[in-house]
This record gives structure tokens, C-alpha cells and sequence, in this order.
């Protein structure tokens, strides 16, 4: 690619089968388009929705595209598999580095040591920053293997997804930072449960769920006296009340509740239900978004959950899927009605999904 020369263009004189030399980066600055994506009708009209004005595209010899580098086509024609990604390797190890030092850092918050506030900001930034287009931690998280030490997986999980979520908000700075620790320390508390409730395989027994549910309670304990943000302990008291009032553990409604803390509600209950739990096996994506649509607006903050979703959606955009008919698919087009029930590709002919009743996405693969 070096004998490749790059040239920034107008929007309006992009065309299909130009090469993005650069990634394309919102003003919230979450990648919307990643670096030696071939552009296609769909993503343009993607650059377009999201306001960009010009981008940067190979060009040789003076005429844009022409004659690539044959490596450059081959990488957007060809679909490699997650796992086999040398990107996704590369967060793996790293994330599961942060699994290790995170579960040290629950431990000495809970004998009282306190709580570093940028060493838990700078485990998420890390591996956020080892992936090329920051929406692909979505799918990335969706292709690890289920965690034994599944309370300090889950916490990781939710801090990326809330520091992501958060970008889309347009947060930044000190705001930025503390959403991402709430996102972090939410289920602190639970490291004060009986780890055989935390781990048991079965239903809980009433007794064992209102144990469980005091983690919030015991985890605002163990944060309350800590020179940290007051924003980032009502995160952690709060992510399990509802606007409704039928939350726990002060059954609060809407106007009561921490702004930080109904983020990382949304975020807490998507990381919960995409993620392999000793209970279930995960659920995917577009199911969990249908989920969402029939069932949350009146618990979750209705704005914050349509923004979510409306974002979450684009970022599997690409990816390849399978149907509940067994066959293998590209998700190209979200439709704005029905998000959990986008555009597929089938080889070569379109399935729009909100016309197919009985036809969904089963899993990502």
C-alpha cells in the first residue's frame, strides 16, 4: 500500500468502490467507518446520516481508485472470521490482562483500600484503544469465551459498553471518565455476596435473590466514604432502579434517579443478556434490541434507550450472521421501525426482515 497516494474528498463526490484511506471518526469520536473499507451505497448513506463532509480515499496516478493494491480489495471482499483476526487477538489478551488486575482491584476496595480512579479509566481506554474501529468491541465482546470470574468479566463489559455509550452522548473529559468507572465498579457490592449464590447454575430460591439483590446497596458501602465523583456512588447505588419506581433498592422514579446511574442501567442489562451466564447460554443481539423495544420504555429512560439502540444497531452493520432458517447472512441496512429486523444479504439477493415474521437473525457470527 505504500506505492498508494491518498486524497481528501467531498462527500458529495464519493462513489462506490472508492477505498477509505483513513478511518471515518464522528464528532463523538466513535470510528463510523473504518480504515480500507471498500464504500458501498449503504455506508455512504451512513457517512451522510451522520453529518461527515469529506473523507480520505487511496488514489494512484491521479485517478482515484484506480488499480489498487490487490491486498487492499481482497480484505473487503473477502469475510475472515472473528476469531481468526489478529485484531481480535490482540484484545483478547489484552482484555483478559484487565480481568486480572480488575479482580485485584475489587479486592483491595474491599478491604478498604480505596478506589484509583485512573487505573480503572486507563484498563478500559487500553483496550479500547487496541481495536481499529471502536464499535467492533461489540462484537468482539460477543466472541469471548464465558468468564468462571464472571462478576469482574461483566463489570469490564459494561464499563466498555458505557465509555462507548457515552462518546454516542457526545461525553467527554471528566464525564467521560466517570461513566466509564460507574460502568466498572456497578456490581462491586456483589464481592460481598456468597459466591455460591453469585455462581449457582439454578433458579434462585427467593432468599437467594434478595440476597443478590443488596449488592447495590453494599456496594454504595463499600464506595460512600471514598474521595470519588458523587456521580460515580449513585451509579453504583442506583443502576437497578426503574423510572416507574419498581427498581431496587429505593425504589426511585425517573426524576430521582442519577443520570449516570440510567446509563448504566441500559448498559448493564444489554452486557447481562448478550453474555453467556451459568443460568443460559447468551442471547443474541437483535434479540435482546427486540427485547428492549416491546418491553423497556416504560422502566428505562426513554431517550437514553432509544439512543442506544439506535446506535448499538449500526455498530453490526457488516457483520455476518445466521438466520433462524440456518442460512448465513450480511446485515446491510437498519431500518429505523424496526431495529431489532434489518436488511440482510443473501448471496446475492436482499431480505427485508421487518416483511419476514417468522424469519430472524439467530446469531452473530
Amino acid at each position: 500500500m505504500s506505492n498508494l497516494k491518498t486524497k481528501k474528498i467531498n462527500i458529495k463526490d464519493a462513489k462506490p468502490n472508492m477505498i477509505l484511506a483513513k478511518d471515518v471518526v464522528s464528532n463523538s469520536g466513535v470510528v463510523i467507518i473504518a480504515k480500507n473499507t471498500m464504500l458501498s451505497d449503504i455506508n455512504y448513506n451512513k457517512l451522510e446520516n451522520n453529518g461527515v463532509k469529506s473523507i480520505t480515499i487511496f488514489e494512484r496516478n491521479g485517478d482515484i481508485n484506480d488499480s489498487f493494491d490487490e491486498n487492499i480489495l481482497l480484505q473487503n471482499k473477502e469475510y475472515k472470521k472473528i476469531e481468526d483476526r489478529k485484531e481480535f487477538k490482540e484484545f483478547k489478551k489484552k482484555y483478559e490482562q484487565k480481568i486480572e488486575k480488575l479482580e485485584n482491584q475489587f479486592i483491595a476496595i474491599g478491604k478498604g483500600v480505596g478506589v484509583e480512579i485512573d487505573t480503572l479509566y486507563n484498563m478500559v481506554i487500553d483496550i479500547i484503544d487496541s481495536v481499529n474501529c471502536k464499535n467492533d468491541v461489540f462484537c468482539y465482546l460477543a466472541h469471548l469465551k464465558s468468564q468462571d470470574i464472571h462478576t469482574y468479566a461483566h463489570c469490564l463489559n459494561v464499563a466498555l459498553i458505557c465509555n462507548l455509550f457515552g462518546l454516542w452522548l457526545g461525553y467527554e473529559g471528566e464525564d467521560l471518565k466517570n461513566l466509564t468507572v460507574s460502568g466498572i465498579l456497578h456490581d462491586v457490592g456483589k464481592t460481598q455476596i456468597d459466591e455460591n449464590i453469585i455462581k449457582k447454575p439454578e433458579r434462585l430460591t427467593d432468599s437467594e435473590y434478595d440476597s443478590i439483590k443488596k449488592h447495590a446497596y453494599l456496594g454504595y458501602k463499600l464506595v460512600e466514604d471514598l474521595d470519588i465523583p458523587e456521580e460515580i456512588k449513585l451509579g453504583v447505588l442506583m443502576h437497578h432502579e426503574k423510572i416507574d419506581g419498581s427498581g431496587y433498592p429505593l425504589g426511585l422514579t425517573d426524576d430521582r434517579i442519577s443520570r449516570t446511574a440510567k446509563i448504566v442501567a441500559i448498559c448493564d442489562i444489554y452486557e447481562a443478556m448478550t453474555a453467556d451466564r451459568v443460568y443460559r447460554p447468551k442471547i443474541c443481539p437483535f434479540e435482546v434490541i427486540r427485547n428492549f423495544e416491546q418491553n423497556s420504555y416504560d422502566i428505562l429512560d426513554t431517550k437514553l434507550l432509544l439512543a442506544f439502540l439506535q446506535n448499538i444497531v449500526y455498530t453490526y452493520v457488516g457483520s455476518h450472521v445466521m438466520l433462524s432458517d440456518n442460512r448465513e447472512a450480511e446485515v446491510v441496512f437498519i431500518n429505523q421501525a424496526h431495529l431489532s429486523k434489518p436488511i440482510v444479504k443473501v448471496n446475492n439477493s436482499f431480505i427485508d426482515l421487518s416483511q419476514e415474521k417468522e424469519l430472524f437473525i439467530k446469531h452473530i457470527l
